[in-house]
């Protein structure tokens, strides 16, 4: 349903689908954006955790320069994740009161990169 609306809107040259396990997946390019939608532990109590984790591990490691937004109603996942949020957005997915996060990913840590911007 995803790629017929993607075709549909004429944007089959701007966004790529993937259905891969996340920590195996690699940057495609220098920079992008991430939308994400993992499952929250809702529907038939599954343990997020690692999940979320492995999840923040992996835009660490590979999506410097990329921005990544995640919503869950989970907010014990979502600090799960390491990594702090720019940008929290409250909504609801339904009846669940949720979050949508989103994470500048950098190399380095913010201070260097805030050093960096007054300095230019």
């Amino acid at each position: 349903m995803s790629r017929a609306n993607i075709e549909a809107a004429g944007l089959t040259d701007k966004i790529e689908l993937h259905k891969k396990d996340f920590a195996d997946f690699e940057a495609p390019q220098l920079k992008g954006v991430i939308v994400c939608n993992p499952p929250y532990g809702e529907r038939i109590g599954e343990n997020v955790d690692d999940l979320y984790t492995a999840f923040g591990d992996n835009l660490k490691k590979q999506y410097d320069g990329w921005n990544a937004w995640m919503i869950s109603s989970n907010m014990g996942a979502l600090k799960k994740v390491g990594l702090r949020p720019s940008r929290k957005i409250k909504l609801f997915n339904g009846s669940l009161e949720c979050r949508f996060m989103k994470y500048e990913m950098y190399r380095g840590t913010k201070k260097i990169h805030k050093l960096v911007d007054k300095n230019q």
